[in-house]
């Protein structure tokens, strides 16, 4: 009789857990699929964000892109009349119409241009291996770029090949529209959204302190500020703009950042801000898909003592430059972080905070959002304290930028870079 009171028992213990184990997994699947249509709507959010203002020129008669592309390359190839050749017959123009009406903008288009615009992937690969930047980024007479065409098209296969080449994603066609406007597909817009490196609307704090908060924390950043703008002002005599620009060539570039990722594209862009004495050429490279960024970030947080001048020579030009007076930025912004208790300890009430690095953020909520879970589904094994706890955790910032010429915006989604509460929002897909 114990016997079967107690299989009984045992039978009522794994039934109840069964019933248990099932409600969880009802709860955690509906949760999931919960999570999941959340990432969904945030993503659908994410690539339409920018469809309202730049959606409708893709329409239009006139655009660059309309023509179909093979029809397009046989006119720009065998354009011809018949007091042009006295060898053609009245078939000959009966039967190709759209070589006689091809607007002449378009058949000086270059080469590249349009292997891009017809999907030759293998003519593009051979052609990215020695062609210059400008060549690659040129606006060409019809107002298009190949990055441009290739997305209207829908040939994500040239647009990641040129994304990764170093494409200027941030230059703008006849109607002012991004090659992120100009895509086809979700497919191809999302190749613009920096996956998988998509790092720098987050930030893991570690080893490397990027951020002072303490009670000397506005002190020290008066101090840095009035250094800096002492720098641009060359109250010393000694450093004007033009030398600044060249100093950070010379030094920074060719010397220090001689063996870094994508080298030849970081030197392309610091050409290009000595010849026309702009930094928005700086910002360019900072954007770029290169170690520029990481690197410069880096030693400006952990003030190393290597080219220090250069780095200061850059901050200064991306502070006080007139010509990114246009670009200034006044309101909201958000950041996704990954802290542990101890850094979340130290944000109160009343503190104040200094950064001590570049510092990238969105002013679209829905797009540091979408940031946010999609690092959280990454599936990487999250680090355990002895309690079971998470040694960090991801939160989202939410900044208030208030006074002019502290942010900066160019290209495609906004993100502000801060330095001692300098901040520069820079357009980044």
């Amino acid at each position: 009789m114990w016997d079967l009171f107690f299989d009984v028992y045992i039978y009522m213990r794994i039934k109840r857990l069964y019933i248990l184990l099932k409600s969880n997994y009802v709860y955690l699947e509906h949760m999931g699929k919960t999570f999941s249509k959340v990432l969904e709507s945030l993503n659908a959010s994410v690539i339409s964000r920018r469809d309202d203002k730049h959606g409708l020129h893709r329409t239009r008669s006139d655009h660059p892109e309309y023509t179909p592309p093979n029809q397009s390359k046989v006119i720009s190839d065998h354009k011809f009349t018949l007091n042009s050749n006295p060898m053609i017959t009245a078939f000959d123009i009966l039967t190709t119409p759209l070589r006689l009406c091809e607007d002449p903008p378009v058949s000086k288009c270059s080469d590249f241009y349009w292997a891009c615009r017809n999907n030759k992937i293998e003519e593009v690969k051979k052609m990215l291996e020695t062609i210059s930047q400008d060549e690659k980024d040129q606006l060409e007479p019809n107002g298009s770029t190949a990055l441009h065409a290739a997305a209207y098209h829908g040939h994500a296969e040239i647009v990641r090949l040129l994304l990764e080449s170093g494409a200027d994603r941030a230059i703008q066609n006849k109607f002012q529209c991004l090659p992120f406007d100009e895509a086809s597909s979700d497919v191809v817009k999302e190749l613009f959204l920096r996956i998988p490196n998509a790092n720098r609307l987050v930030m893991d704090t570690g080893a490397i302190e990027w951020e002072l908060i303490n009670s000397d924390a506005l002190e020290n950043a008066n101090l840095e500020r009035d250094a800096i703008k002492n720098i641009y002002n060359n109250t010393s005599g000694t450093t004007s703009i033009e030398k600044m620009f060249e100093k950070i060539q010379k030094n920074y570039i060719e010397k220090r950042l001689v063996n870094t990722n994508k080298i030849n594209t970081i030197k392309h862009f610091f050409e290009k801000a000595i010849k026309e004495q702009d930094p928005i050429w700086i910002i360019k490279a900072y954007t770029a898909e290169t170690d520029f960024y990481n690197i410069l970030n880096a030693e400006i947080a952990t003030g190393a003592s290597m080219y220090q001048n250069e780095r200061k020579f850059i901050i200064a030009l991306l502070s006080y430059h007139p010509s990114l007076d246009k670009l200034s930025y006044v309101g909201t912004s958000y950041r996704v972080m990954k802290v542990s208790e101890y850094d979340l300890q130290k944000y109160e009430i009343n503190q104040l905070s200094m950064t001590k690095s570049f510092l990238s953020s969105s002013i679209d909520e829905n797009t540091a959002i979408w940031f946010l879970c999609r690092q959280e589904t990454k599936g990487t094994n999250a680090r355990l304290n002895k309690q079971g706890k998470a040694v960090k955790s991801w939160i989202m910032c939410k900044y208030q930028i208030k006074h002019q010429r502290t942010v900066s915006v160019t290209g495609c989604h906004y993100v502000p870079l801060t330095l001692f509460f300098f901040s520069f929002h820079f357009y980044v897909p």
